[in-house]
């Protein structure tokens, strides 16, 4: 790919299309499209829109899961339309927060979604055309016939890199979900970043993308830079760990993404020992802290395969990469092994840790000509976290003498006990090295006499069991007493966000004082 002549998005696509005419570009249950029937596809789609009087700069919506359209529906943004991705897995009163603030014209629909939108269909004035993948159905355009009546040839509409492409809603985890302007600038360089410099993708690579395509991660860290790459991508419709492992079997994946549950739930699942995983050749990681010991089961787990791990986040685009050759000095030097726990040095960006603490931990903040351009008509929200070309991430780190960032936690995570930081990652990092847990995750709930107190939820390992006296036993051979859980819940599962991060607001809502 020639970076310099690429500053948006239908570019790429052409470009991409011209270099890999009739190679397979995505490959989804057992139905395969080129790299030129994808670009035709979203000439059309484009074309049709035009056709409706859908003008630039008016939002289409998108409520799909994993599937060819999802991505298609980004050809929209020839014309100069703004895409706007819906997390499909939230509920019907959630979903009206993100359609009644962004005010999309156009809602593209997965059949199997299609219900729940007929059911908000009072509430969405703006919306003037609802349009289902495959065919139409009654009140919804058929997304096929659309496409077969308008035209393949690449629309004529002038769109610059300053242009919004995208609308991502963030996931809401401490307050109401806010829309990230994102740029076709911006999101065209967060993609040369992924695929170039941090990763080394090659035209030869069979990925798989088993991220939804509704959050940044699963579509601009990983299925646009492999698109853009000219690698065949498989795409998972949604996450189940005996799928993805038969579906890397079955078509040789060479590379993926995944958030740090998914790898805790495909080292633990009972079919990874006797998956032939032998093309498998990188494991990219990102979307939330890795406890080490997961990583280390994980490297042992897929011995020829490279770690690589990314920090970012849907404001401040790609930051920083914890590279393949750290992985590996980490593995063979005790000196070293600390590296595990960092997420890496910044990416061709700026990096600072602001209002630090007696530790040396504070706020990271991020410059770079890949943040977003601010937050969809809330001035006030912008403005508390840019300001001077610096964004402040809501993230708190450390950053040592040679430059790796090292996440402690949330801002709003930690906890202050008895007038103590404790930051959760650390605990939770500590729980992980107990036999009997799987999963861990560390909050803090009122207490009358610390004003707050560390409680945990954890899962424990299939066939393990413990009391949570046992666990809070050793866990205090591994901290001091005051970072100790004081409360452990024993659960089923963790609730997660559409990108497996865990839901702490959830939790503190469901084991809170009464």
């Amino acid at each position: 790919m020639d970076w310099a002549s690429i500053s948006v998005f239908g570019d790429a696509v052409c470009a991409t299309a011209a270099a890999f005419p009739d190679k397979a570009a995505l490959v989804s249950e057992g139905h395969s499209l080129t790299f030129n029937e994808i670009n035709f596809r979203m000439n059309r789609l484009a074309n049709g829109l035009a056709a409706l009087g859908v003008h630039p700069g008016e939002r289409v919506a998108v409520l799909s899961r994993n599937r060819p359209e999802a991505f298609e529906s980004y050809g929209a943004s020839k014309t100069g339309l703004i895409v706007l991705p819906l997390n499909w897995r939230l509920a019907r009163d959630e979903l009206l927060h993100p359609l009644t603030d962004g005010e999309p014209t156009v809602i593209l629909a997965d059949p199997e979604l299609a219900d729940l939108i007929d059911e908000m269909r009072p509430r969405l004035p703006f919306v003037r055309f609802y349009i289902r993948f495959g065919s139409s159905f009654s009140g919804w355009i058929g997304y096929e016939e659309l496409l077969a009546q308008s035209s393949p040839a690449e629309p004529s509409a002038l769109v610059v890199s300053g242009d919004l492409l995208c609308l991502m809603y963030t996931s809401g985890t401490t307050g109401k979900p806010k829309g990230a302007m994102l740029t076709h600038g911006g999101l065209i360089r967060n993609c040369r970043a992924a695929a170039e410099w941090m990763l080394g993708l090659r035209s030869s690579d069979v990925a798989l993308a088993a991220m939804p395509l509704f959050h940044v991660g699963g579509m601009w860290y990983h299925l646009f830079p492999a698109y853009v790459s000219g690698c065949t991508t498989i795409l998972a419709s949604e996450f189940s760990p005996a799928n993805i492992l038969a579906l890397m079997a079955r078509h040789g994946v060479s590379y993926s993404h995944f958030v740090p549950t998914m790898i805790g739930a495909l080292v633990n699942h009972p079919n990874v020992a006797k998956t032939d995983l032998s093309k498998l050749r990188m494991v990219y990681y990102a979307a939330s802290t890795m406890p080490v010991e997961l990583l280390r089961q994980a490297i042992a787990t897929f011995p020829h395969c490279e770690f690589m791990q990314g920090y970012g986040s849907t404001e401040a685009g790609m930051v920083t990469a914890l590279t393949a050759e750290d992985h590996r000095q980490a593995a063979a030097s005790d000196s070293r092994k600390a590296l595990l726990s960092s997420c890496g040095r910044p990416l061709h960006c700026e990096v600072d840790i602001l209002d630090t603490d007696s530790t040396g931990i504070g706020e990271i903040a991020v410059r770079s000509d890949r943040t977003m351009a601010g937050y969809w008509r809330n001035p006030t929200a912008t403005n508390a976290v840019m300001n001077g070309g610096w964004l402040r991430t809501g993230d708190l780190g450390t950053l040592d003498r040679n430059g790796y960032l090292t996440i402690a936690d949330r801002k709003h995570d930690m906890i202050v006990s008895g007038g103590e930081n404790i930051y959760p990652r650390e605990v939770e990092d500590a729980l992980s090295q107990d036999p009997c847990v799987l999963e861990a995750a560390v909050f803090g709930l009122p207490d009358p006499h610390w004003v707050e107190k560390v409680a945990a939820a954890v899962v424990l390992r299939p066939g393990y069991s413990s009391t949570p006296d046992e666990m809070q036993d050793r866990v205090r051979l591994r901290l001091a007493g005051y970072k100790c859980p004081k409360q452990i819940f024993v659960c089923d599962d963790l609730p997660k966000s559409g990108a497996g991060k865990v839901l702490k607001k959830q939790l503190r809502q469901i084991f809170g004082n009464p």
